[in-house]
């Protein structure tokens, strides 16, 4: 599955680099709920160790986290440019 495919299947229709459209995602976003949708979008799968999160801001970055019960969370923020991310490796209140 890719980011593509989520949004289609959530009804969304967004402006995006067309990198973040092909993002895989894996299967992790099968039963995913749409939590916000304004000027971000926030995308949440609820799994049964942890939780997995999509961020979407246009003019900031789209992030694909996993939430862990304890409180750490992990992922890689996309920027603009396709060889531009960062390593997310600290909680932000962008994903709680």
């Amino acid at each position: 599955m890719h980011v593509k495919d989520l949004l289609d299947d959530l009804g969304l229709r967004l402006k995006l680099p067309q990198h973040w459209y092909s993002t895989d995602i894996s299967n992790d976003f099968e039963d995913a709920q749409l939590i916000q949708n304004d000027d971000i979008v926030k995308i949440q799968a609820e799994g049964e160790k942890n939780t997995k999160v999509i961020v979407i801001d246009v003019n900031d970055g789209m992030s694909v986290v996993t939430k862990f019960p304890d409180g750490k969370v992990i992922g890689v923020k996309y920027l603009d440019n396709k060889d531009d991310f960062e390593y997310i490796g600290h909680p932000s209140e962008l994903y709680f």
